[in-house]
């Protein structure tokens, strides 16, 4: 990590859990006010580009019909190998950034680039889940990427460690107190309830009920919005599933307040799975801890017994040779 990463880490250990969610929440609005102002523009300038292009291709043909049939299996634009090959190099340049090539310029599909396009992309970039379904297009947009994620991506981990201490934290406590409660309950099995019970509790809290939400304001499958939630909350982010960005469909809600959702989700159902894999990693742990002196034990086992049968075999071999 760069040194300037490590300073601000180190400065950042001093700021309570609350101040650095604020402080994420601010870098985030900042760097999605940055990214909408670079790359809107050249977005609007796309968008120009294929309405003009819609008009050309809607002239020429009015210009030609009166040379066909009405039939409609009939061509009424003859093009070139070179105009065929640029129509299709613009339309996956509008699919690309999310235009839909139905789209008009009374009713198109939502830009990528607007301020809810923008929130989103950060968020992929700070938690790192990365889903490589749009990127930054000028040059000066993928360097401010560059910086922004230099400085991003170290706030974003310590604040997601803060909320993972946070609940371990709230979980330890409780067993404390249900300890005291209740002084003759074995002190290691509460503490291994209170375990199961946070994880239990997790699960339903950010996987279940989020697969739901999402479930519903896509209009995925059950199955697909659970897919999307533990892709995303592992940091996987193969990006076939995204949220917010079906051109296909008019979201009934908010965009910008159903990305803020999202993100916050994010942050939290990180935290709690990285908890969960790390009360895993200790738990296999404690188990090779276990297993190790078992298989050391067999093996000094082992050891002797082949030393015992060396031994009776030398012996037998000298007794047959004095009877010899």
């Amino acid at each position: 990590m760069a040194p300037i990463s490590q300073v601000m880490l180190q400065k950042l250990k001093n700021f309570g859990t609350a101040s650095m969610l604020l402080a994420f929440l601010a870098y985030l609005v900042f760097g999605a006010a940055v990214f909408h102002t670079l790359e809107s523009p050249a977005e609007e300038k796309m968008r120009s580009e294929f309405w003009e292009f819609k008009r050309n291709l809607s002239r020429r043909w009015l210009n030609h019909t009166h040379c066909f049939t009405s039939d409609e299996s009939s061509p009424v634009i003859v093009l070139t190998q070179k105009e065929l090959q640029d129509m299709l190099d613009l339309v996956f340049k509008v699919q690309a950034w999310g235009l839909h090539p139905d789209s008009t310029e009374e009713k198109s599909s939502r830009q990528r680039w607007g301020m809810d396009g923008a929130v989103g992309f950060c968020g992929a970039v700070l938690t790192t889940i990365g889903y490589g379904h749009f990127a930054p297009s000028t040059s000066a947009g993928k360097a401010f990427c560059v910086a922004y994620a230099t400085f991003g991506i170290p706030l974003t981990a310590l604040t997601i460690s803060a909320i993972a201490e946070k609940m371990r934290q709230f979980s330890r406590l409780l067993a404390r107190k249900i300890s005291h409660m209740r002084p003759k309950w074995d002190r290691q099995s509460v503490e291994w309830s209170c375990n199961a019970g946070r994880v239990v509790v997790g699960l339903v809290v950010f996987f279940f009920i989020p697969a739901w939400v999402v479930h519903f304001a896509e209009d995925w499958t059950y199955g697909e919005a659970f897919y999307y939630v533990f892709i995303s909350l592992s940091t996987v982010g193969f990006g076939d599933y995204v949220t917010g960005e079906r051109i296909d469909r008019e979201y009934s809600v908010n965009l910008l307040a159903y990305r803020v959702f999202i993100l916050l989700w994010t942050g939290f159902g990180m935290a709690f799975l990285g908890m969960v894999f790390t009360m895993m990693s200790k738990a296999l742990k404690k188990v090779s801890t276990k297993v190790e002196p078992m298989a050391t034990a067999s093996e000094q086992h082992k050891k002797v017994t082949r030393e015992r049968i060396a031994s009776t075999s030398t012996t037998s071999s000298s007794v047959s040779t004095i009877t010899a």
